[in-house]
């Protein structure tokens, strides 16, 4: 009898996510099944998600079947990657005959479908299934303090930034739920510190719900650009900064000649032995910061401004005890100062 029980609850799992999210009733959030689907090579994995957090992770694209379905399953290969069909990839796969992995971490059900608005979630969610430390432990102490400075009154923002912001902040919570119900292996610290950041272009470009950051004027951009740069520490490199920087390069050609004019660029020649500290290697991007600070200490800088690593290349002919690189530098100054004169 329990043989039946278990082929049956498996064929309904299987119409349920075949049909690119056909709802079921009462399936129990956050459980991961394996199941094999017509159209994919191999079996893969499904989670029981909320209907809200499947509309928000395909932009509208799924739905659960049926308007009752608080929660349906949602197969890994769709919700990572936007395929119905085809090969299934290693971190979607999984062996029908082979039980899951438990999770060690029990998260509450809010962690599947966060809105955007409540900043903990980051250190409820994600911090607490991923206690990682180092620069993937900063890139999600970032996220929440990105996510606590824009919650704030003080900043003096219009509603169609606000309403940018708003977009924003639940594209990036929602871009790194998928993480959190992993597969077969769990993602190690690394990978979750690359997702973190590689979710930031695509959720500054086309938020859900929201629009492109290209939309808002100039002074709307800088006014939530730099408060951000006041927000980190020193000498740590941020790649969510350049991701904003170079995402705003490409928008219309208005915009493209506002932000050429405050951006400078530098070529440092930089001895190999200073790219350590302590047992780490400091980045290119690291290195930027830290040689533009230093110019900036000496020279009494009274303004705003971010730098980054564009390239860097070897000097072959340095002696071997001496080995040297030319790195590019581009350094970006505040210009909000000049945008409020322009509109006086």
């Amino acid at each position: 009898m329990k043989m039946n029980s278990d082929v049956f609850r498996l064929t309904c799992l299987s119409f349920a996510i075949l049909q690119a999210i056909r709802g079921t009733v009462g399936c129990d959030p956050g459980v991961t099944e394996c199941v094999r689907l017509e159209g994919y090579t191999e079996a893969q994995c499904g989670t029981c998600l909320s209907n809200t957090y499947i509309r928000l992770r395909s932009k509208g694209e799924h739905a659960c079947l049926y308007d009752e379905s608080a929660y349906c399953y949602y197969q890994c290969m769709i919700e990572r990657y936007d395929l119905e069909e085809g090969p299934v990839y290693d971190n979607c796969a999984c062996d029908t005959s082979r039980p899951l992995p438990e999770h060690s971490v029990i998260l509450p059900l809010d962690c599947y479908s966060p809105d955007g608005t409540d900043c903990t979630w980051y250190s409820r969610c994600l911090a607490r299934m991923f206690p990682c430390s180092g620069q993937a432990g900063y890139a999600i102490s970032y996220r929440q303090q990105f996510c606590n400075l824009y919650a704030q009154s003080t900043l003096r923002l219009s509603r169609r930034a606000i309403a940018w912001i708003g977009a924003a902040r639940k594209c990036l919570q929602v871009a790194l739920v998928p993480v959190l119900h992993y597969c077969q292996v769990k993602p190690t610290c690394g990978e979750i510190e690359t997702a973190a950041f590689d979710s930031h272009v695509p959720c500054y470009t086309n938020p859900y719900g929201g629009f492109p950051v290209c939309n808002l004027t100039v002074g709307d951009w800088s006014q939530i650009f730099w408060p951000i740069r006041k927000a980190f520490r020193r000498s740590a490199f941020v790649g969510a900064l350049k991701s904003f920087l170079l995402t705003a390069l490409n928008c219309d050609d208005d915009w493209q000649d506002q932000l050429a004019s405050h951006l400078y660029s530098l070529t440092a020649v930089v001895w190999e032995n200073t790219r350590t500290a302590g047992s780490d290697t400091v980045s290119d991007d690291e290195l930027a910061h830290n040689i533009v600070a230093d110019i900036s200490s000496s020279q009494y800088w009274s303004l705003d401004w971010y730098a980054f690593a564009v390239r860097s290349r070897a000097i072959l002919d340095s002696p071997r005890d001496q080995q040297r690189s030319e790195l590019t530098v581009q350094v970006s100054v505040s210009f909000y100062t000049v945008v409020c004169e322009n509109k006086k």
